[in-house]
């Protein structure tokens, strides 16, 4: 398994979410929140699926009766996409928290838990505070909580949190520091942009899209990238892809089962946009960037053999095109047309 060590866990994981989640990326946010409320030194089990993700307290996972436990043995591993991690955070600054993440093998993580937990004993409710009553916190017996739990919320009131206590926390806390230590002692340290394009290759590749040019897409990528005119592909599984014009065309791929996929400088500019970013934000204007695009065009008329830089052209037409006129209904033939019979240049 795969260690990422001093990463910043937030950015790590969401790289992980853009390229692993079909659906519900949003249900990240709160993992977020979590994270960031927690202090150094703590341990938290988290993943990410088809559709949305899970965090969970490790000690929780680990306690037979709690809703981490149910809920962290529910999914399977193939049929809903699941990644699975460990994470322990060491700290935060400047308001981003680090630390380190595990890799998991989810099905076997699934089956040393069973071996290894142990039964809830009580649960310590805390319910939310109302105009009329103050919070408060109250032990229930594990049984009691179980069964009677919507009765329990009808006469105190929403849960806020719910702490389970053990019978021997002691045992507990010795099988979690044990179990950690093992897992630092096996991981190998890697990278996390290294995971996550083997992650969307071996995707692609089991999916039968073999081709390696394409960045994994989300559906709501694909009606961001249809808003700002920004190219997006639906990936056939006879290694062949097409563009895609509207959202029917991407809702009728999506209910047939396809992936969607996008080159990794449209995926960057894509990013841009919906990041709330625009044209306002560089420190130049409309009128010269217009100005730079004229520039590498002329540059990209020249016979240019060296690969690399043809390249670095190429990509720069692209951005600039679809960041300037893009939006505008023209083509970067139209304006291309438009500037070389300005400067005489032979059609």
């Amino acid at each position: 398994m795969r260690k990422f060590e001093g990463v910043y866990i937030t950015e790590a994981l969401r790289k992980i979410v853009d390229n692993n989640n079909l659906h519900y990326k949003s249900d990240f946010e709160y993992d977020a929140e979590m994270f960031k409320q927690a202090a150094g030194g703590s341990h938290f089990l988290w993943l990410s699926r088809n559709s949305g993700t899970a965090c969970f307290d490790e000690r929780d996972v680990y306690i037979k009766n709690s809703y981490a436990h149910q809920t962290w043995r529910y999914y399977n591993e193939e049929y809903d996409g699941v990644k699975a991690f460990a994470v322990t955070v060491r700290g935060s600054e400047n308001g981003r928290v680090f630390g380190d993440i595990y890799e998991l093998d989810y099905e076997a993580h699934k089956k040393e838990m069973n071996e290894l937990s142990t039964h809830a004993k009580a649960a310590d409710v805390t319910f939310k505070a109302t105009h009329t009553h103050p919070e408060t916190t109250r032990q229930f017996e594990i049984v009691e909580y179980t069964n009677l739990g919507h009765a329990i919320v009808s006469r105190y009131g929403d849960v806020e949190s719910v702490k389970y206590t053990v019978a021997d926390e002691n045992a507990l806390q010795q099988k979690l520091n044990d179990m950690r230590n093992r897992r630092e002692s096996e991981a190998e340290p890697a990278n996390v942009n290294s995971y996550v394009r083997e992650m969307v290759a071996t995707r692609f590749h089991a999916y039968g899209y073999t081709q390696d040019e394409m960045r994994f897409t989300t559906i709501a990528d694909v009606y961001d990238a249809l808003k700002h005119n920004i190219p997006v592909y639906v990936l056939n599984r006879d290694n062949t892809k097409e563009i895609i014009t509207d959202k029917a065309s991407a809702n009728k791929h999506l209910s047939d089962g396809l992936l969607f996929g996008m080159n990794d400088r449209d995926k960057q500019l894509l990013y841009f946009y919906t990041a709330g970013k625009s044209l306002d934000d560089l420190p130049l204007t409309r009128n010269e960037l217009k100005a730079i695009f004229f520039m590498v065009l002329d540059k990209g008329k020249d016979n240019i053999t060296d690969e690399a830089e043809r390249k670095i052209i190429d990509n720069i037409i692209h951005v600039l095109d679809k960041t300037l006129f893009a939006a505008s209904g023209d083509s970067e033939l139209s304006i291309e047309r438009a500037h070389d019979e300005s400067e005489g240049y032979e059609q």
